[in-house]
């Protein structure tokens, strides 16, 4: 159990000590923010536990738009890439975004150590398969557009790019820079929750002004529509597709979220998922990195502790033996603080630093 070092300033913190201390935090605020962005994955997670049943909800037959954008589980229901994607896709990242949750509980990064490695192990593994499986949909994944098969791309560069970054340094015991480049990677990876929030809103703002359309091929909108009799009603433009003379035959969609059939829903949807995804990524990015620069107390003691860490385990460099800007780049060579220990992990301080800095270190 971790102890607040400062007394605290009201009642209200007193309570709430008792409350997130077990936990592992020593910070209320760190708590707060642990709360509302951890629990808006976790909750994300748990709302979409329901789509593993594939068949059932996410592309039920009695329910086409089910837990998929209107209309996009006629390429998912196929069998092919696009279904092997999506199931791939749908198996590994709820799971994954579910137990990620737990890496950032702070009590189990320090008592239970183990469990948070295996955990971390089986979290990359499951997000490294879903993101495949993602860029396996990405071509008819909302719309399909130019703009949403890039944002896939960049969102899974950026993801996976982050975590093989914190792998390679909690490799080189530089647990300062796994911190922050984990918390990188999963705000990244949050994004679609965020997405699902502009694309609602979007969806509505698009629908309220009018005038925007997107064209459909005629037999995604024959799936929606389930039969030739309503998509003729809608689209008289696919006749030519009925009649076989030509298979890719589209018809313009106007995009309205409370349209007159499913495909206009799905067109509003369509058009603002690209916008409202790259918004999104780029709100999480500064945030990430904004939460990082207000934290450098925390990124300072863990420093320290990797410090301590390289140098008992005979590492060159200690204290910069991982991917540190003043090992790579021009930054200034840090020194470490031996005062610098913390409770907030349980970590014993480094009172010792000098003593361990005269040991002989050659692991590289």
């Amino acid at each position: 159990m971790v102890t607040s070092t400062r007394p605290p300033a009201n009642a209200f913190v007193a309570r709430a000590r008792k409350v997130y201390n077990p936990i592992g935090f020593a910070k209320g605020y760190n708590f707060v923010l642990w709360f509302i962005f951890i629990g808006a994955l976790f909750g994300f997670g748990l709302a979409r536990l329901e789509y593993l049943d594939f068949w059932g909800v996410f592309c039920s037959e009695d329910n086409v738009t089910g837990g998929a954008l209107p209309g996009e589980c006629f390429y998912y229901t196929r069998p092919g890439r696009y279904q092997i994607g999506i199931i791939l896709h749908l198996a590994t990242v709820v799971p994954g975004s579910l137990l990620a949750c737990f890496q950032f509980v702070p009590v189990i990064r320090h008592k239970l150590l183990l469990v948070h490695r295996i955990n971390g192990y089986i979290v990359v593994l499951l997000s490294f398969v879903g993101t495949a499986g993602a860029l396996m949909i990405a071509r008819h994944s909302a719309g399909g557009g130019v703009d949403v098969q890039v944002f896939v791309g960049v969102a899974a560069i950026l993801f996976l790019g982050s975590m093989v970054m914190a792998i390679i340094n909690v490799k080189r015991l530089q647990i300062e820079q796994h911190r922050a480049w984990m918390i990188r990677a999963w705000a990244y990876g949050g994004a679609i929750i965020t997405t699902r929030i502009g694309l609602f809103i979007g969806a509505l703002v698009v629908s309220a002004i009018g005038g925007y359309y997107s064209t459909q091929p005629c037999d995604k909108i024959n799936y929606a529509l389930k039969g030739q009799d309503a998509t003729m009603g809608f689209y008289p433009e696919c006749a030519s597709f009925f009649s076989g003379e030509n298979l890719d035959q589209q018809a313009i969609v106007k995009a309205n979220f409370n349209g007159d059939n499913a495909i206009e829903v799905g067109a509003a949807f369509n058009i603002v998922f690209g916008p409202a995804a790259w918004l999104s990524v780029a709100i999480h990015l500064i945030a990430a990195e904004l939460y990082l620069h207000l934290t450098p107390a925390e990124n300072e003691r863990l420093r320290n502790v990797s410090f301590q860490r390289q140098l008992e385990a005979g590492m060159k460099n200690p204290g910069r033996a991982g991917l540190t800007a003043d090992r790579l780049g021009d930054a200034t060579k840090w020194t470490p603080t031996p005062t610098a220990g913390n409770a907030s992990d349980g970590d014993e301080s480094l009172k010792t630093t000098m003593e361990l800095q005269s040991l002989p270190h050659s692991r590289s």
